[in-house]
């Protein structure tokens, strides 16, 4: 499977997460108010890997044949780096195939000129590039907090080649349990 074709339906406790897969350009699924039987269905329904906290949940989708990966770690620079070692997602963004943090529509480029009265005049005077949610309407730029973001992603591709080598060392398993 080509991992741009990944998808994703992520339980109430990962919101945030949800937020991630979503900047990283994977479809994400989220709502903070489904119940078990609804991300099962869907996850069903769409082909969609389950991502929990929820034991329970991990295992009745295991028991019905469905993709899930159960996160223990609350990291989440790890929780992403066992996401990638177990689906093979990219943990770098390209700009040309992000999603709205909000609401996981495709963003799409805009100009500059087309975002001028929307976004705070230092910053339309900062950046040249700008991205729009067409269903929300939020204007996103590649602002102060990209620091962050980049950290964030290259600790987990850090911890994600450990992983690696630990998996071909025998230390730890796919699972990452040791």
């Amino acid at each position: 499977m080509d991992n741009n074709d990944v998808k994703f339906i992520v339980d109430n406790m990962l919101g945030s997460l949800s937020r991630w897969l979503r900047i990283l350009g994977y479809d994400t699924v989220y709502h903070k108010d489904f119940e078990d039987w609804k991300i099962l269905q869907i996850a069903e329904e769409e082909n969609r890997y389950i991502v929990t906290r929820d034991r329970g949940l991990h295992r009745r989708a295991l028991n019905k044949g469905l993709k899930s990966i159960y996160l223990w770690m609350d990291e989440l620079e790890e929780r992403l780096s066992f996401i990638a070692l177990n689906t093979g997602i990219k943990l770098s963004v390209d700009f040309n195939n992000t999603r709205c943090p909000e609401d996981n529509t495709p963003l799409r480029k805009v100009s500059r000129q087309n975002v001028k009265d929307r976004v705070p005049e230092k910053v339309y005077k900062l950046h040249e590039d700008f991205w729009e949610c067409p269903r929300c309407g939020k204007v996103y730029w590649i602002g102060r907090h990209w620091r962050m973001i980049e950290k964030v992603l290259e600790t987990a591709r850090k911890k994600l080649e450990e992983n690696r080598v630990n998996i071909k060392k025998g230390i730890i398993d796919a699972t990452g349990s040791p």
